[in-house]
């Protein structure tokens, strides 16, 4: 029986973790066996699914795979060696650096039938639309080794402040099997046993000037509605409690066959059963163009959270992006969800170090998180540096942002929230400062631990090469 090992560069992406699912089934069906990291001596084939996010990610993508080549080059038999994700459609050029087997996008996966000779074409294969908490990258630190280590931290911040500080909390509760887990990363719902992913379109029609992600996805292809609601229908008949809305671009769903998303989401808000909605890159454009529609979709009470992809605020940088959206008008939207529907999540992107950036433009950005944060506590963001990504228009402008000051503005942005929490819980007092401190500090700790500990499994694990 042949053998192969799907590796991925995992960020986060449900994209990416469901294309590295889908390529394993695909494996399967067509006789392989899927070998672990730990196997790669015994490997037939190897693919690696990509990441081409930011320019960084795609720097980590480069070296994986110069890292893997360099590995099975000191074998007798090598085994075959695919890249696949978003990289080969983003930076060609500097792939071809390190490596020279094949190599293709998401829009060519039916390649994978002429390389490995399949019996069972791709394209007959259905989408992954389930990532089990087991399947995904593997975290160190597991809840129930912290939950002792917490409670103790928990005990001395009460004997410190007559109340738990939030600002701990938040970042904590995470590991407490028991806390209600409203204020989780988007990220958490995307996937995991109570979630089925349903991928609504991908690709985009945009045409941002910074985006490369549009090379490897390409125009606009929307699923028919009939199957999108027929597996979101199975998916609340097998228990799953969430549906969370998969998309390169979810507003421009339908445009290429004469639908759109709303009338995408009262048919799925009408579906008999028990779960929520999350609705994934949501533009702010098009969340504006149909906010009344939208609103009367909202007051189901079906959707608790959206990602809208910001950006910016600044008109003039929103026109060097060709992102047209009125940032006033954006503001009475999400000021109307907020009245309305106060437990409503908004969960946001952010670019820092567009080209051009003045300092006064970045505290307009500074200025709108506080707002945003303000109008919900709940709310949040990923502010994300500037990447110049080529053949994009962005990055052949004039005025790049050097990385030492998109550092500081990054850590700057970043600041807001916990500053924010901070203030919040001292507004009625103050007590004990320095301990309360040293609490904060310790609990950080653990946290950071916990990051590093990640890191090294997920090298010697789902990295291992």
């Amino acid at each position: 029986m042949n053998t192969a090992l799907v590796l991925i560069d995992f960020i986060g992406c449900p994209r990416n973790m469901l294309l590295k699912l889908r390529i394993e089934d695909y494996l399967k069906a067509n006789g392989w066996a899927i070998l672990s990291p730990s196997k790669l001596k015994s490997c037939d084939l190897i693919v690696f699914c990509s990441c081409g996010y930011i320019t960084p990610i795609q720097k980590r993508s480069f070296h994986i795979i110069s890292t893997v080549n360099k590995r099975i080059s000191k074998f007798k038999k090598p085994p075959m060696f695919i890249v696949t994700g978003c990289v080969p459609n983003i930076n060609r050029k500097a792939l071809l650096l390190v490596h020279d087997g094949p190599a293709f996008g998401p829009r060519q996966l039916d390649h994978f039938d002429r390389v490995i000779n399949a019996t069972t074409r791709i394209a007959n294969i259905p989408c992954r639309n389930k990532v089990m908490t087991t399947e995904r990258v593997p975290v160190a630190i597991k809840r129930s080794m912290c939950v002792a280590i917490l409670k103790k931290f928990f005990e001395i911040a009460k004997d410190v402040n007559t109340t738990t500080i939030s600002i701990h909390h938040r970042i904590f509760k995470r590991y407490l099997p028991s806390e209600p887990q409203n204020d989780f990363p988007f990220d958490y719902y995307q996937m995991g046993d109570e979630t089925i992913c349903v991928t609504t379109s991908i690709g985009c029609q945009g045409n941002c000037s910074y985006c490369a992600i549009r090379f490897a996805k390409g125009g606009l292809k929307s699923r028919p509605p009939g199957d999108i609601i027929e597996e979101a229908i199975q998916g609340v008949k097998l228990g799953h409690k969430w549906i969370s809305l998969i998309a390169d671009d979810n507003g421009s769903y339908g445009r290429d066959i004469g639908t759109n998303f709303v009338t995408l989401l009262r048919e799925l808000c009408n579906i008999e059963g028990d779960f929520n909605i999350l609705i994934d890159s949501l533009n702010p454009n098009h969340f504006t163009e149909m906010f009344d529609e939208l609103r009367g979709v909202f007051n189901t009470g079906k959707i608790k959270r959206i990602c809208l992809t910001i950006q910016h605020v600044n008109s003039r940088i929103l026109s060097s992006m060709n992102r047209s959206y009125d940032v006033d008008k954006l503001k009475q939207c999400l000021s109307n969800l907020s009245t309305t529907l106060p437990a409503f999540i908004v969960d946001a992107h952010f670019i820092v170090g567009y080209p051009g950036e003045t300092e006064e433009e970045f505290e307009e950005l500074v200025s709108f998180a506080k707002w945003f944060l303000n109008l919900n506590s709940m709310n949040s963001w990923n502010a994300f540096p500037f990447s110049s990504n080529p053949g994009t228009l962005a990055a052949k402008q004039d005025k790049q942002i050097s990385k030492e000051i998109i550092r500081k503005r990054l850590k700057k942005i970043s600041r807001v929230r916990l500053q924010y929490d901070y203030n919040l819980e001292h507004i009625n007092e103050m007590p004990r400062p320095l301990l309360s401190k040293i609490m904060y500090k310790g609990l950080m700790l653990l946290e950071s631990i916990g990051s590093i500990l990640e890191k090294i499994l997920i090298k010697l694990g789902e990295r291992k090469i």
